[in-house]
């Protein structure tokens, strides 16, 4: 009697095992973006929150703060209008793969927060973060609250 594998039964395996590897790719994949997205909108809320917080305290001297949603980036920025380049923004870049989808109403970026109250100075919106695996919004309400769909 002979021993060792056949050259089916070593085949059968090589295919398993390739299955298997597939499925585990897939589900990093998945996992992977959920997890980045997930990152995408903790930054946007921490910058509303911050551009809130910063009007509030007139941090260095400006009464109104906001934020500028684009692409990959989220800006907050001192004063009522957004400028590229300006070195008082602060420019925070969301995960690898993930980018600014969507946001409703178009007209209401960027969010200006007044320092009087804390309150947007337009009726808000909402900004869907994501790539083409998996998205997810999140919306800034006119008090600056934020809630997740």
């Amino acid at each position: 009697m002979k021993e060792g594998f056949t050259l089916i039964e070593i085949i059968i395996t090589i295919t398993i095992v390739a299955i298997l590897m597939v499925g585990a790719f897939f589900s990093y994949v998945t996992l992977y973006s959920h997890t980045n997205v997930a990152s995408g909108l903790q930054i946007v809320e921490y910058a509303t929150k911050q551009a809130q917080d910063d009007a509030i305290d007139e941090y260095l001297g400006y009464s109104e703060y906001g934020v500028y949603f684009y692409n990959n980036t989220v800006t907050i920025f001192p004063g009522t209008t957004y400028t590229q380049g300006n070195s008082l923004n602060t420019v925070y870049t969301l995960p690898l793969a993930i980018g600014i989808t969507n946001i409703d109403p178009t007209d209401n970026n960027p969010i200006v927060f007044n320092g009087v109250n804390g309150q947007l100075e337009n009726n808000g919106l909402s900004v869907t973060i994501g790539n083409s695996n998996f998205t997810d919004t999140i919306n800034i309400n006119q008090n600056g609250a934020i809630s997740q769909q």
